[in-house]
């Protein structure tokens, strides 16, 4: 019987520590973080087609990308980061681009004079300067050229009004 009393007691302690969010309407442990720094950036081609999908001709893979910054001696240091795939969101909403993603550059990127490296396949290298305001990316340039956002704030998702988008 202690044994039982002792589980519901814990169980009621639990639920009480894990409150939901108002605006995602999920459990604490599975919302997103709402005040990290990150990068979350669609790649597509002239067409409009994802180049991080691997149904794409041409597109590239994870291993094919490196995201980089120099310090002031040269030396490169690479910056870690994902490819998440298309979700959905909201009500029967789907977003059907990959993102690349970095939470890594967003602690690292201090000011938008800071330049980091995106290199795409052999050949293709762009510059990336980042501007955050407490903690949300504001603003993001490729080649001193501002990126358009891929959605613009059309959205009530927090997440999906911050992916930046970009031609190669």
């Amino acid at each position: 019987m202690k044994k039982v009393l002792i589980a519901f007691i814990a169980l009621f302690v639990i639920n009480l520590g894990c409150k939901k969010m108002s605006d995602v309407d999920r459990l604490c442990a599975c919302s997103p973080i709402s005040n990290a720094s990150y990068l979350s950036l669609v790649i597509k081609n002239n067409n409009g087609e994802d180049l991080l999908s691997a149904t794409t001709a041409g597109a590239f893979t994870k291993e094919k990308i490196q995201l980089y910054l120099k310090d002031a001696n040269g030396a490169i240091k690479q910056i870690d980061f994902g490819i998440r795939p298309p979700f959905s969101y909201g009500t029967n909403q789907l977003f059907n681009y990959n993102q690349l993603i970095s939470l890594e550059i967003g602690v690292l990127a201090k000011s938008i004079s800071d330049t980091f490296y995106l290199k795409l396949g052999d050949d293709k290298l762009y510059e990336l300067n980042l501007k955050f305001n407490n903690s949300k990316l504001e603003k993001l340039l490729i080649d001193q050229q501002e990126a358009p956002l891929e959605i613009n704030g059309t959205t009530n998702s927090n997440y999906v009004n911050t992916i930046y988008a970009m031609k190669t």
